[in-house]
């Protein structure tokens, strides 16, 4: 691995690219990542990106729904013949949310049922798993760099660019941006007539899950 400073590791982690090497060679880079949308729209905006053992178990989850006698939660264009063609975009493979979750309050039980039963068969227990359980759910956003709003009494939903909740540690499965905040203290000191700088920086806790 090349001598990296601390922004070349930030610039790193911080950005997926994709259909592109990374600046540190990896397995990963050969992964088609599958762009989650939020409906079947044409229209509809990005919301995430899945990752092909994803798009398999939302194969796997869509068999199960039939089976069960239940609707399916998910869209599934993976091959030429069934692309969507997208508002401004090349016409590829997309996975979606069905029309029928054509709220956030269906959206939302929708995913903590899926959530909570991929924790409890232990189906990524790395990645959301009981011991990596959070127990927060986090909001998800039509436009992730747009306004972050709720529904309230006086605005439901509709209108709104909060599209669902979902459990902290499985947004990673699906690829959606989440946000956190992460506070370091500075202040600027005087020592024997030499000035410099003191920091404080927070260390996570060994309890906490991630």
């Amino acid at each position: 691995m090349p001598n990296l400073s601390f922004l070349d590791v930030i610039n790193l982690c911080d950005n997926t690219r994709v259909h592109q090497t990374s600046p540190v060679p990896s397995p990963y880079d050969a992964e088609l990542l599958v762009p989650f949308y939020l409906s079947e729209s044409p229209d509809s905006p990005v919301i995430g990106l899945v990752r092909p053992v994803i798009v398999n178990q939302l194969i796997l989850e869509n068999q199960r729904n039939r089976e069960l006698r239940l609707d399916e939660l998910f869209a599934l264009n993976l091959d030429v013949a069934n692309y969507i063609k997208r508002n401004d975009r090349v016409p590829g493979p997309s996975v979606s949310l069905r029309d029928w979750l054509d709220t956030h309050a269906k959206r939302t039980a929708a995913m903590k049922e899926l959530c909570e039963r991929w924790r409890d068969t232990l189906l990524f227990e790395d990645v959301c798993g009981p011991k990596k359980w959070r127990d927060e759910m986090y909001p998800v956003y039509s436009d992730p760099l747009g306004v972050h709003d709720y529904p309230n009494d006086s605005t439901p939903g509709e209108g709104l660019n909060y599209a669902l909740e979902m459990e902290r540690s499985a947004c990673a499965l699906f690829g959606f941006i989440k946000y956190g905040v992460h506070m370091t203290i500075y202040e600027e000191v005087e020592v024997d007539g030499e000035k410099s700088i003191k920091a404080w920086v927070p260390t996570r806790a060994r309890t906490k899950q991630t």
